[in-house]
């Protein structure tokens, strides 16, 4: 068995969440109509919401007044779930899943019976069975999202919930896009988050959601799996390798925006328009390239002023784990020309374009022509 107690101890948390959370009014219903059984399964209800909420660390059998009050409903009223779901708990925990598994059909949106489900799924170290309970209550409880979406994240670390993610993110639930940027925060879920992604349809997943989940990859040091999917998502688009796109960073352009230092395509244009004002700097674009060889070219040109100053902006290559460039050189004379020979190792390459304008001279402006980069044989 794959043990998975840090997974189980979270979903069991978002389980208390879902079966403690219910908002009804039961006194007054049971007053109104006391011999009612749907009335008194709310009361029973409610009154075992109110034990659990009192212990939210285990799920207690309730009380034997609140267990007699739901078999008295149940005789009178046999499919009110909140009846089934009082009576399941009363129950010994052993062999308990059939019950369950039948009384949940009856109402998927009484989240008490469900929860006690989900209980009875992670008691039997069930993932796929605890994950589709929670995609139940996703659907009638938007609230608990934010909770669950850490539960789930959780249950997403183990490589036996990939399967289950991708039949029930391929339905298109309207949580799907939330969870996945929730779930891209955490590194341990990455992996198995790439896995999902590539075997969900491209109209599942939010163009916007993708272009995070791009970025979240990236950060965390998983270039190969942003890069693949980036190359998915740039595939119905032009060939834009010496342009100056800045959709999808970073592998198109990461452009500075900032008040008196900024880079911006305008609309229309193909060159990219620079400005930094007197002591301002830093990089100002930047790009991440698969190294499709050991050898890269870069030329271009650009009419940055006041020239003295432009002279001295930089253009710089390293490998994206490395610590120092492998080459640099000035924006001298209006051109833009690097030669590297990149590492065996160097799996994918950094661009980057800085300088800074001198605090007591003129601020720089101008524009870059698009930049060929080109990698030898």
């Amino acid at each position: 068995m794959v043990l998975i107690f840090p997974v189980l101890a979270v979903l069991s948390a978002a389980q208390t969440l879902a079966i403690v959370g219910e908002n009804s009014q039961p006194d007054k219903a049971a007053t109104i109509a006391p011999w009612d059984g749907s009335a008194q399964a709310h009361f029973a209800k409610a009154a075992y919401q109110g034990q659990l909420a009192q212990n939210p660390a285990t799920a207690e059998p309730p009380a034997d007044w609140m267990a007699d009050l739901a078999l008295e409903a149940y005789r009178s009223q046999p499919l009110v779930p909140g009846a089934l779901a009082v009576i399941g708990a009363a129950q010994p925990g052993d062999g308990n899943a059939p019950f369950w598994n039948a009384a949940a059909k009856i109402s998927r949106r009484d989240t008490l019976l469900q929860g006690m489900l989900l209980n009875s799924h992670l008691q039997a170290d069930n993932l796929d069975g605890a994950i589709r309970v929670l995609n139940q209550i996703l659907q009638v409880r938007v609230e608990q999202r934010p909770a669950a979406y850490i539960a789930l994240t959780q249950a997403l670390r183990d490589p036996r919930s990939v399967d289950t993610f991708v039949d029930i993110l391929g339905t298109g639930p309207d949580w799907a896009d939330g969870f996945l940027v929730a779930a891209s925060r955490d590194k341990e879920a990455l992996g198995n988050l790439g896995l999902i992604r590539q075997r969900l349809s491209d109209d599942i997943v939010d163009p916007k959601t993708d272009r995070r989940l791009v970025h979240a990859f990236a950060s965390a040091g998983e270039f190969q799996l942003a890069y693949d999917l980036y190359a998915r998502l740039s595939a119905e688009r032009p060939e834009e390798v010496d342009g100056w796109s800045s959709e999808i960073p970073p592998f198109d352009w990461t452009l500075v925006d900032q008040a008196g230092f900024r880079a911006q395509v305008l609309g229309g244009e193909e060159e990219l328009q620079l400005e930094i004002a007197r002591g301002k700097g830093g990089v100002f674009a930047s790009r991440i390239l698969p190294a499709r060889s050991r050898a890269l070219s870069i030329s271009g040109r650009h009419d940055l002023k006041p020239q003295q100053q432009a002279d001295k902006l930089e253009i710089a290559v390293s490998c994206v784990d490395g610590d120092a460039p492998i080459a640099q050189g000035n924006l001298t004379g209006g051109t833009i020309a690097l030669d590297a020979t990149l590492p065996a190792d160097c799996g994918f390459v950094k661009i980057s374009l800085s300088g800074r304008a001198w605090s007591y001279g003129q601020r720089i402006t101008g524009s870059i022509s698009t930049l060929s980069i080109s990698f030898g044989e």
